[in-house]
């Protein structure tokens, strides 16, 4: 029989009774015990409990995804204010504007034309309609970033079937 001591497994000429050939365990070690045989089907994977059906999955070697990186490229951001505008009267589109004046509250003087006007109760047209800018002013800050370290200790294992 054999007996699975803290740091070894002895007896293992009597393994056959215990364990059923076929059968597949961890070894850690580089080579497989005598009655055991190496397998190499998996390699550079890491492990994972499963309540269902025991599949292989992933397609990235556990080194390449564990390995030290740093972010790609660099994020940059941009802002700023707009500064203030006055427009002249060429910029500002035709327009008038209400005076609210009627006949009993004009303030009726000097002429029969400033009496028309101010009955009327609205300016002439002005402005122009031309074009205006709004000044921009920008600041930026950037990020370059710092390595990330994914080197998790791990510990190598085998996988053996017993002859």
């Amino acid at each position: 029989m054999a007996v699975l001591g803290s740091t070894s497994l002895t007896g293992c000429n009597s393994i056959p009774d215990f364990i059923a050939a076929g059968s597949l365990m961890f070894f850690q070690s580089t080579t497989a015990p005598t009655g055991w045989t190496k397998q190499t089907t998996h390699n550079n994977k890491a492990l994972r409990v499963v309540t269902g059906t025991a599949t292989p999955g992933g397609s990235t070697a556990f080194t390449s995804v564990f390995a030290s990186r740093t972010p790609a490229g660099t994020i940059s951001v941009s802002a700023g204010s707009v500064g203030n505008t006055t427009l002249t009267t060429p910029q500002i589109p035709s327009h008038s504007h209400s005076s609210g004046a009627s006949p009993s509250t004009a303030h009726i003087a000097y002429s029969e034309t400033s009496v028309a006007s101010a009955v009327s109760g609205t300016t002439g047209n002005t402005g122009g309609g031309g074009s205006h800018t709004h000044p921009f002013t920008a600041s930026s800050a950037s990020f370059s970033g710092t390595a990330l370290d994914f080197a998790v200790q791990y510990v190598d294992l085998i996988i053996c079937a017993k002859n």
